[in-house]
């Protein structure tokens, strides 16, 4: 299985600010329970915390701040390119699933 490929058979979560430890343990805990994960931190630094031995097929690593809305949809973007739909977003701030919330309403009224 090359990078590119993933499995959608358990679905898409985006953990948002990783650098808190509650953030790598989720993010870490859906991976091995064979979901697909975006993970977004602020530095690359944090980042590469939660990425050593991972899957590389099932993880996706965004540096981005998400207190930015241009920034939160432009995870979304990135998300959403690379694995499809998002099923569930682990957001201790709540900034980008606002965003992502927003997102779903206007699908579902479109």
């Amino acid at each position: 299985m090359n990078t590119r490929e993933f499995d959608r058979s358990r679905g898409v979560v985006l953990v948002t600010d990783i650098s808190r430890d509650h953030g790598a343990r989720v993010a870490s805990e859906f991976l091995e329970a064979g979901w697909n994960v975006a993970v977004t931190a602020r530095t690359v630094a944090e980042l590469v915390r939660i990425m050593a031995g991972k899957p590389a097929n099932r993880l996706f690593a965004i540096v981005a701040d998400p207190a930015d809305h241009l920034q939160a949809d432009r995870i979304l973007d990135r998300v959403t390119t690379r694995f499809g739909a998002i099923n569930r977003v682990i957001d201790p701030a709540g900034l980008v699933s606002a965003v992502w919330m927003q997102g779903e309403v206007f699908e579902a009224v479109a």
